[in-house]
């Protein structure tokens, strides 16, 4: 394992916008919201998408889908485009984004699970119809797959089969044919192995050592895939955010702060992150242009947002 630094500044520059579109886990308002990335401001006029977890007349429902941690865009073969979002109430689920439809409940939830423990990340596994959530508080991934091997499509026979350690489970992401996981102090690598009932987890190798700041912990937090970059992945720890190149071995160090809920890059190399502030919670998603001077360009969102991730509006990051 290699390590070298390349600190980003977080001084304010020149503004940068290009045309993408970002969705923003909400905890405020229950809600994932889809909002264009150079949009004059993030309001009900400009939202594109969004899907409201609040809107169920059955009370325990709106507890186990408290406190949305994640979402991200997925695309299937037989539903499109479909949103994959994790909730630390207890539920993680399947959201279709039917085309023309642009404000989504919970009643638009085609698929969802309960595997306890925080979740905080949700992926599907593509061509196999498995899902994996990533818990924090019971430090394990929970592996769902298909009963009938013959339907990998068919939702209702999707069953829970394994679990495994993970300490502190905080994100899990498909990525090169391989499954990420991080955790407390670790980056994990598995292949997924076997069809239906048969679909297993196999670690690739030993846990990759997360690098510490200054001394400090480094409990991992988020994990994403870089969209200009096919060979880096994109993490957050207690005291910073890191590329990771997936070829090399080598973290890159991005940022010395603390408490970065998420952090993505478009293909244009910009920047997008969320940074807790009131109640641990981020107001704004901030941006910084990778080729101007690695400086923060611009900022969306609102005094009273609670924002957790800001995940790119696109399936396409390979």
């Amino acid at each position: 394992m290699h390590f070298k630094s390349t600190l980003l500044s977080l001084s304010i520059a020149a503004p940068f916008a290009t045309a993408y579109h970002l969705a923003v886990t909400d905890q405020h308002s229950k809600s994932v919201r889809v909002f264009p990335r150079d949009a004059s401001k993030w309001n009900k006029d400009a939202i594109h998408w969004s899907f409201t977890a609040d809107l169920n007349p059955w009370p325990w429902q709106k507890d186990v889908w408290a406190d949305l941690s994640e979402v991200k865009i997925r695309k299937t073969a037989d539903r499109g485009l479909v949103a994959l979002v994790a909730a630390s109430g207890g539920k993680v689920g399947m959201i279709d984004i039917k085309s023309g439809q642009k404000s989504t409940t919970i009643d638009d939830v085609v698929w969802s699970a309960t595997p306890d423990g925080n979740p905080h990340s949700l992926e599907r596994i593509p061509y196999l119809g498995a899902f994996v959530a990533a818990s924090s508080a019971s430090h394990k991934l929970t592996l769902y797959v298909p009963t009938d091997v013959s339907d990998i499509n068919s939702l209702k026979n999707i069953k829970k089969s394994h679990e495994y350690t993970v300490q502190k489970a905080h994100g899990v992401l498909w990525h090169g044919g391989k499954l990420w996981a991080i955790g407390e102090d670790y980056l994990h690598k598995f292949d997924v192995v076997g069809k239906g009932m048969a679909i297993e987890l196999e670690r690739d190798g030993k846990a990759i050592p997360l690098p510490k700041v200054k001394g400090r912990a480094s409990n991992g937090h988020d994990l994403s895939a870089s969209y200009k970059d096919d060979d880096i992945l994109l993490l957050t720890h207690t005291a910073a955010a890191y590329k990771y190149n997936t070829t090399s071995g080598e973290f890159d160090v991005l940022m010395e702060v603390d408490k970065l809920k998420s952090l993505v890059q478009h293909s244009s190399g910009e920047y997008a992150w969320v940074r807790g502030a009131k109640g641990d919670m981020g107001q704004y998603v901030s941006f910084s242009d990778e080729s101007a001077s690695k400086t923060v360009t611009d900022k969306k969102g609102w005094d009273d947002a609670e924002f957790y991730k800001a995940r790119i509006f696109d399936p396409g990051y390979e």
